[in-house]
């Protein structure tokens, strides 16, 4: 591939500009929509544009259409003068300039073509058209001379359309020249020459049995630098983004790519249908100026999709690059073959900057896609990054057969010599060779001082891959479909080494050979000359390096599987044991599963993380026979179970059982069979085994929705199985509590009536004839209500009123409360708010009493999560309510009141997230409220005065009526008495600035509601 990587670059950096430009008569800077003809431009020098700008403005929206016309170049002679066209003075050669005069000749037919200007929105139509010896362009932005190198002038929003017909080379050999050129047979949606120019959101489609010779981007940046250039900062910002190509029912020759040549090349899209291509990607050879302090290469958010039955000649990636980062990258094979047997999403080589130092790279995120396929690969991976890490990628591989062989076991695009570095003690003894691997994440930190053939002087060391210390997060996805599929591989789910190799010879002018091996931390010298004396081995300190591939996942779902799984495989032999990390890795048998005997699942590599790695049987149908294909794992395993689910091990198991929503219907089944060690002889056939209750397999989850679960384990026959029986019931108790929100959000609602008694005892007692106010509250309150809940709850008001007479007065208010809740025994957590307002008013009947009415309207929204039930959703709906009482002031201490309050909250019917029918009933509440308060106006101190109080609370309905599933609960209820204790200071501030009086209220409640908070209220008499 890096023979691939080369052959590529080579084809970009030569010299494009022998496709010049123009048709004389559209180059005059404005915009035209142009169409050949006739055959008369057939071996004309001249590119043909639609429209063309010798620097005198931008091209925007111009288009030139070719329906089976000549315009070739192919001969020679025409050649020649393309050729003769571009400055190949030394100082100009770089930059690929027109020589003066000759700007409008080119090999190329375009849309729009400007020389140090923009050109946009400007297309090509061609359709049954035999081109030879010029590219087609969308829109090109070329360099008229080297001073406006560092411009910023584009070609973006261009697009290419070829429909049927071809395009081949022309090659042309000039005078002394060793090698020909090639004109023509590429198409590029964009083009620009400028180290600030984009080429940004263009379009190719190729389709209806269309034949390209060379290679078809989307958008491509060729900045043209000097050495000078390269050494300084901000020089280059070069972008292909947004850039969209189709190849449908076609045959494209060499590459595809979304984007070519650009430092930033995000979210181009290449999609090959029904094809047959070179190579294709969705990003390809960035380019970026890097040095100490400056990296400006992303290749983000590409997609590649091949599918139909495309064929790729050699290989397709999201992005392969040297030292670039890439993100969320994806590569899809659909229906389609790839020759050279390797897929990656993302295969990152390790470049250097300008000063030849290392440049690291970020490449995470990315996923690979094979599916609907019957193939054998070499090597299948989500990233192999040799220039950092490589983490929370994903490798989907979907409905396919596929087979992962490697006859010459070097793994990782060839890099790594399992049996070599294995036979040095560089790589575990055991180190899976035996097949092809398939990898969710890899990266490594790996030297090598090597040589094939003797030399006079020791190698220089080689970096081949560099602090790639973690592939974590990873994901292998291998999922059958419809039915078992199989899959020959070994698998890591991330992968991360550190790698000194020392393996050379030299040899002297005598011809004496000294060879120079490092065998795991130790090397060694020998000489093939027997007198010469032996040379001490050196041995290796252990570093403090660490590396990892934790918390990677592995899925084998409905599979016949042989080979090995690794959730994560880290080895180096100077790194100490430690500082091997492969932990909280997971391995998921999914559905039908088969292993092969051979088979085995590691959790990692190594044994010191084994009690984090998780091994996970989720609703799996298969039988195991060997419990030493299943190491590294934690002992307790979990079983996610449904009624389909059946396991049978041959070996006991100590597992956690958890339940798919699958299991959501009442039933019965035995899910998984065990032969166990415990002692069964004294049981009865059929019999519990009340022994392996706690210490076999555990239900730790019992509850499912409106649904309970027990599993019971029995004695099967005469031997030593036992079968575990999953039951299921709909059981009331778990209705209830879903009966508990609406509840909720009623004790929110019904949260302040103190609050208001307040505002009115102020209002009565103010000298003013309107005052504002605002009062707040804290709440903690457990509510008894069936199986009850604990709120934590804040509620804000703020109103105004207005005295008309001396004995009755008007306001208004609005309220937000807010709190979180938690259920019990069954555990529920949420939070709710409520948004209100309403009317108060208050008439004095006498010297001493008074009525007071309220009314008001709102709004609830209400969260409940339950990890016992797995029960999640959102319920809201309005509220209204009225109240009305009166106070009497019997003493001038004394205060006795009494109210009714009656709030309706509206029915409501959700589905949460188990896909379970839930019906909350309407529901009301008629409170009635009374009691009195004392308040000491004898003891004035220095402002503040003191109270007591004390009421009650009697709710006479407050049922909460829910059907879960067709199953009816009015258990949860607030109906009941509570009382409520209070002490009150109270403070008038009767200054000119700011009037106000205000009351703080602390309290404690028992009974129906238990609980305590605090109020204040605040009057402003302006």
């Amino acid at each position: 591939m890096r023979k691939f990587l080369v052959a590529v670059l080579f084809v970009m950096l030569a010299p494009l500009f022998v496709q010049a430009q123009n048709i004389q008569m559209n180059w005059d800077g404005q915009n035209h929509h142009r169409e050949i003809t006739n055959d008369a431009n057939d071996n004309k020098s001249l590119a043909i544009v639609g429209a063309g700008s010798l620097d005198t403005g931008a091209i925007d929206g111009a288009s030139m259409t070719v329906n089976g016309k000549k315009i070739n170049i192919n001969t020679d002679a025409v050649a020649k003068e393309v050729y003769d066209s571009v400055d190949r003075t030394e100082a100009n050669a770089k930059f690929g300039i027109p020589v003066s005069g000759k700007e409008t000749i080119g090999s190329y037919v375009a849309g729009g073509a400007a020389y140090r200007n923009n050109v946009t929105n400007s297309s090509v139509s061609m359709t049954g058209t035999t081109l030879q010896g010029r590219d087609v362009m969308g829109g090109a932005s070329f360099l008229l001379d080297g001073s406006a190198r560092l411009g910023d002038f584009s070609a973006n929003n261009n697009s290419v359309t070829i429909s049927g017909g071809s395009l081949s080379f022309y090659d042309y050999t000039a005078p002394g020249a060793t090698a020909p050129e090639s004109y023509g047979g590429n198409v590029y949606g964009g083009y620009t020459m400028f180290a600030k120019g984009t080429a940004n959101n263009n379009t190719v489609i190729i389709k209806d049995g269309a034949n390209v010779a060379g290679n078809v981007f989307g958008g491509v940046t060729t900045p043209r630098l000097t050495e000078e250039d390269e050494q300084k900062t901000n020089i280059l910002d070069t972008r292909a983004n947004g850039n969209y190509v189709l190849v449908q029912g076609s045959t494209v020759g060499g590459i595809v790519s979304g984007a070519m040549g650009a430092a930033t090349a995000n979210d181009n899209t290449v999609i090959i249908d029904n094809s047959n291509v070179g190579a294709a990607f969705g990003a390809f050879i960035g380019r970026g100026i890097t040095n100490g302090t400056e990296s400006v290469v992303n290749m983000n958010n590409n997609t590649v999709i091949v599918r139909n039955g495309s064929t790729v000649a050699t290989t397709a990636m999201a992005v392969m690059n040297k030292s670039v980062n890439a993100q969320g990258n994806t590569m899809t094979l659909d229906n389609s073959t790839m020759a050279n047997g390797a897929a990656y999403s993302v295969l990152m080589y390790l470049g250097e900057d300008t000063s030849g130092g290392l440049v690291q790279s970020v490449v995470a995120n990315n996923t690979l896609n094979l599916n609907n396929l019957t193939s054998t690969f070499k090597e299948v991976g989500g990233s192999l990054n040799f220039a950092g890490t490589s983490n929370g990628n994903t490798v989907n591989i979907l409905n396919s057969n596929v087979t992962l062989t490697n006859a010459g076991k070097k793994f990782f695009d060839e890099q790594l010599d399992f049996t070599k570095l294995a036979a040095a003690n560089l790589l575990p003894a055991d180190v899976p060779a035996d097949k092809g691997l398939i990898f969710g994440g890899a990266s490594m930190d790996y030297t090598a001082t090597i040589n094939s053939t003797p030399s006079p002087e020791a190698p220089e060391e080689k970096t081949v891959a560099f602090n790639g210390t973690n592939s974590d997060g990873n994901l292998v996805n291998i999922a059958g479909g419809n039915s078992v599929k199989t899959v020959d591989a070994n698998v890591f789910g991330g992968f991360s080494a550190y790698i000194r190799e020392v393996d050379y010879r030299t040899v002297d002018e005598t011809g004496v050979i000294e060879t120079v091996k490092k065998n795991g931390l130790t090397t060694t010298t020998t000489s093939s000359d027997p007198a010469a004396e032996p040379t001490e081995p050196e041995t290796a300190e252990k570093v403090d390096n660490i590396h990892s591939a934790s918390n990677n996942t592995v899925v084998l779902d409905n599979v016949k599987f042989k080979g090995k799984v690794y959730g994560g495989y880290v080895y180096g032999a100077e790194l100490k044991e430690d500082n091997m990390r492969t932990q909280n890795n997971t391995v998921i048998l999914r559905n039908k599963v088969e292993l092969d005997p051979t088979a085995v699942i590691y959790g990692g590599s190594n044994s010191r993380g084994r009690t984090t790695n998780q091994l996970v049987f989720d609703r799996t149908i298969g039988r195991f026979t060997d419990k030493n294909q299943f190491r590294n794992f934690n002992s307790w395993w979990t079983i996610n179970a449904d009624f389909n689910t059946k396991l049978n091990f041959e070996f006991d198991v100590h597992a956690r059982m958890l339940l798919d929503k699958s299991t959501m219907k009442e039933g019965s089944a035995i899910v998984v069979t065990t032969n166990t060690d415990a002692y069964l002889d004294d049981i009865d056939v059929g019999g519990v085994v009340y022994d392996l209750l706690d210490s076999g397999i555990v239900l730790t989850q019992k509850k499912v929705g409106v649904f309970s679960y027990t599993l019971t384990p029995t004695k099967e026959g005469t031997g030593n199985l036992v079968n575990w029986t999953l039951t299921s019931t709909k059981d009331k108790a778990n209705a209830e509590v879903y009966g508990q929100l609406p509840l909720v959000g009623l004790a929110l609602i019904s949260e302040g009536p103190e609050m208001l008694t307040q505002t009115l005892n102020d209002l009565w007692q103010s000298e003013t004839e309107q005052n504002t106010f605002v009062n707040g509250g804290y709440h903690h309150t457990r509510y008894k209500t069936g199986s009850g809940f604990d709120l934590d709850s804040g509620l804000m008001q703020a109103g105004a009123w207005k005295k008309f007479t001396n004995d009755w007065a008007l306001g208004l208010f609005a309220k937000y409360a807010g709190g979180s809740y938690e259920t019990y025994p069954i555990k529920v957590t949420g939070d709710a708010s409520v948004y209100g307002g309403g009317l108060l008013t208050s008439l004095r009947y006498s010297e001493t009493g008074r009525l007071e009415a309220t009314v008001e309207a709102g709004y609830v929204d209400a969260k409940f999560k339950s990890d016992e039930l797995l029960s999640s959703f959102k319920s809201k709906g309005m509220y209204y309510g009225a109240s009305a009482g009166f106070v009497e002031n019997p003493l001038d201490d004394l205060s006795m009141f009494a109210n009714f309050n009656w709030k309706r909250k509206a029915s409501d019917d959700i589905t949460d997230d188990l896909d379970q029918k839930i019906e909350f009933d309407t529901l009301q509440s008629m409170a009635l409220r009374f009691g009195g308060d004392y308040t000491f106006n004898s003891w004035d101190l220095n402002g503040v005065i003191p109270a007591i109080g004390a009421s009650a609370i009697y709710e006479m309905d407050g049922k909460s009526t829910v059907t879960v599933e067709n199953v009816k609960s009015s258990e949860a209820s607030m109906k009941g008495m509570s009382g409520r204790g209070q002490l009150v200071l109270s403070y008038h501030n009767k200054d000119t600035f700011l009037p106000l009086r205000s009351v703080l209220t602390v309290y404690g409640q028992l009974g129906k509601r238990e609980g305590f908070g605090g109020e204040v209220t605040v009057a402003f008499e302006f």
